[in-house]
């Protein structure tokens, strides 16, 4: 890797010997070095190609707006996270994260804030998330004195849960995940008459269940391509037949409101689910 240009001390991009260039991240990459000096390899923490889009603001523009002590902070607010998560982040999250803080930071200072109508749905749905875009606004006020407003944590919880996808997200697909899982949560609680316990193992279950539900929707994937047996299914619904009536009201709205059909594997899964959830919570 030979360097070309430093976005800061640590974040550089370089040329690999085949002339692809790459966003690197690592302690001091980009530290007092001149166009051709060699980077090794053992410097380099992160790495991702430099890709341009022709949909969105080109890449080398995105880094020459972000301010150093921006792009400084929101690298180690993402080691915390994933820290704090026990995760690993895609590279994506690198520059969208540096994106959206350089100019929260702006707002914050010009006392400009946003609307904030999902906090409740974001903070019960993705809890450890939410707790650790908490902390992140700790940082930014730690490392730059700059107090973000309220509406951040939102917003950041989103870059925490997209960061998590296999692939390339956005905040408005994240927003629809968030509308589709808090609408079957609704429809739990209202069938059984019960406030789901947001804290119990079960609950994170459910909710990571229909979390990977909805990316294999917004894939088009199929889940397991072998259908159930129709017996076991019978038997799952003749043994917990009030989550099956649940799971069929869940199955009615994907249907009617996004088009989505449950396969008989989901109904399964889903209805097992929706009994543990609501068993525990019951008790």
């Amino acid at each position: 890797m030979k360097f070309s240009k430093a976005f800061n001390n640590n974040v550089a991009l370089v040329e690999d010997s085949s002339g692809t260039e790459w966003i690197v991240m690592g302690t001091g990459v980009g530290f007092q070095r001149k166009k051709g000096d060699p980077i090794p390899e053992e410097n380099i923490r992160r790495k991702f190609v430099a890709e341009q889009s022709s949909t969105r603001r080109p890449l080398m523009q995105v880094l020459d707006e972000i301010d150093s002590e921006v792009l400084d902070v929101s690298v180690e607010i993402i080691k915390n996270a994933e820290a704090e998560l026990g995760v690993t982040f895609n590279n994506n999250i690198y520059l969208t994260l540096a994106d959206h803080l350089n100019f929260a930071v702006k707002r914050a200072n010009e006392r400009v804030d946003y609307p904030d109508t999902n906090r409740w749905e974001v903070k019960n749905l993705y809890p450890k998330e939410y707790a650790a875009a908490k902390n992140a606004i700790r940082q930014v006020f730690d490392r730059l004195d700059v107090l973000l407003p309220k509406s951040e944590e939102t917003f950041i919880t989103y870059h925490f849960v997209n960061g998590q996808q296999e692939r390339k997200t956005d905040i408005e697909e994240t927003l629809k995940m968030t509308e589709v899982i808090n609408r079957i949560i609704e429809i739990v609680q209202y069938h059984f008459q019960v406030k789901l316990d947001e804290d119990s193992l079960n609950y994170t279950r459910f909710i990571t269940h229909l979390r990977y539900f909805f990316i294999r929707q917004f894939k088009q994937e199929q889940g397991d391509p072998e259908e159930v047996d129709v017996t076991l299914l019978e038997v799952v619904k003749n043994k917990y037949e009030k989550a099956y009536r649940a799971v069929e009201k869940i199955s009615h709205l994907l249907l009617k409101q996004y088009g989505w059909t449950l396969s008989s594997n989901e109904i399964l899964y889903l209805t097992l689910h929706v009994w543990r959830v609501t068993n525990q919570s019951a008790k």
